[in-house]
């Protein structure tokens, strides 16, 4: 199993507005922040890497990048939903050039943001998909999240003007990252590496995320049950299925590839001694996996891929789709 992501391929020619590399954190909103911070510690396996507490904020990673997952308490004064589940989704862009660049040309063509943001860590494009999922759309910046960003952050983040200073055109993301393994937990992923959305406008997100965004297409188009949508590195970043009256829109799962298959049958055994709820198990010629839900309910899948081809999906029902892509 190749850890790292392959080396990122740029196109020729520029496609779009942006060129994702790769799904670079999910940030969710959740009810108490103690508690999922605690489950997403010792159950998932992540590593606390800061907290915000003046919005009840707290980030997890294990080494890749500032972090996997975010999480935004219901709570808290900068919560703009009432609803658990997805507060947004990021996507990792090669430079700052590319993220000005994107910006100026989606503007000049009447692409309206909610926000632009200063994270020190980071500069970050806002805007929604046509179900209103936020996404974000970022570049690291020269600070060095891993020496700089840790523990309590009181500093408030700041309005950033696109092209206000001048972007560097170098990579400040960690090629090469120090994977941690938090031993003591349930399971020990690597890293978050997809996201699955229902939607209710499914061709409208289609075209957002492949258009707007700029992932391309891996699995479906258009016009079918579902898709599967990646950056730059070759990854299946982002599944999308259509709403039904049984399937009602909303973040479906997030994804996180693991050590070795092995190691997961360890996980996946314990898991079952200490009671923890199994809600699907994926035992397919091309992926391990076990999916389980977080203390409000959002559904995390920890896997393993067989093999390194897209899987065959003929004859498999959408449920089980729903882990498999």
């Amino acid at each position: 199993m190749a850890i790292q992501e392959a080396e990122t391929q740029r196109p020729a020619a520029k496609r779009d507005y942006f060129q994702p590399r790769r799904f670079g954190h999910a940030n969710l909103y959740i009810g108490e922040i103690e508690r999922s911070m605690d489950f997403y510690r010792n159950v998932v396996g992540l590593r606390e890497a800061y907290r915000r507490p003046r919005i009840l904020a707290g980030f997890l990673n294990n080494g890749n990048t500032h972090h996997d997952i975010g999480m935004v308490s219901l709570a808290s004064k900068a919560a703009r939903s009432t609803k658990i589940g997805i507060n947004h989704l990021a996507w990792e862009l090669e430079t700052q050039v590319d993220l000005v660049d994107g910006y100026r040309r989606s503007i000049a063509d009447g692409i309206r943001y909610d926000m632009t943001i200063d994270h020190e860590i980071s500069h970050s494009l806002y805007f929604k998909d046509p179900d209103g999922n936020l996404n974000e759309v970022y570049a690291d910046t020269e600070m060095r999240w891993y020496k700089q960003r840790f523990g309590d952050v009181l500093k408030p983040t700041l309005q950033w003007t696109p092209g206000d200073t001048l972007p560097s055109d170098k990579i400040h993301y960690e090629p090469n990252p120090d994977y941690v393994r938090v031993e003591h937990a349930v399971f020990h992923p690597i890293k978050i590496t997809q996201a699955m959305l229902v939607v209710d406008n499914y061709e409208g997100a289609f075209d957002y995320y492949t258009k707007n965004v700029g992932l391309k297409p891996l699995i479906g188009g258009h016009a079918t049950p579902y898709c599967v949508l990646g950056g730059t590195c070759g990854l299946r970043d982002l599944a999308l299925f259509r709403a039904k009256p049984n399937r009602p829109a909303e973040l479906h799962n997030v994804k996180f590839v693991v050590w070795s298959e092995q190691d997961l049958e360890a996980s996946i055994k314990r898991a079952r001694n200490e009671g923890i709820k199994i809600l699907a198990e994926i035992d397919h010629p091309s992926r391990r996996g076990i999916a389980i839900a977080d203390p409000d309910g959002i559904r995390i899948l920890f896997y393993v891929d067989r093999t390194k081809s897209t899987p065959n999906l003929a004859g498999i029902d959408e449920e089980t789709a729903f882990y498999l892509v």
